[in-house]
């Protein structure tokens, strides 16, 4: 990954979407699983989301049984309240690989 130079660095959370990304059409994808795996002993903070709601993705994460996997699970916000609007989102950094290895 590389190191964008942000007023604040990247928190060491990772948000993981549910279809598509943790299952595409009901198959567990093993690659996210194993990568959730390292970043988690890497210290980093796993978040289950899903636009479809938290029961969804709870859902989800049992149906796979990988709920342990994660330290939150919620749904993906439906409205933001932010001083900043938008703008927040540049504090992230999407990960477009599962060999990146997130530095926060």
């Amino acid at each position: 990954m590389k190191n964008v130079n942000h007023k604040y660095p990247p928190t060491k959370t990772i948000a993981v979407d549910v279809d598509g990304t943790l299952h595409t059409k009901g198959i567990l994808n093993a690659r996210v699983v194993e990568f959730c795996k390292a970043q988690k002993a890497n210290g980093l903070i796993l978040m289950l989301w899903s636009a479809r709601g938290k029961e969804y993705a709870q859902a989800a994460a049992e149906k796979f049984e990988v709920a342990h996997l994660f330290d939150d699970i919620v749904s993906k916000p439906g409205f933001v309240l932010d001083d900043q609007g938008w703008n927040w989102i540049k504090y992230t950094h999407v990960i477009r690989s599962l060999n990146e290895t997130p530095n926060a």
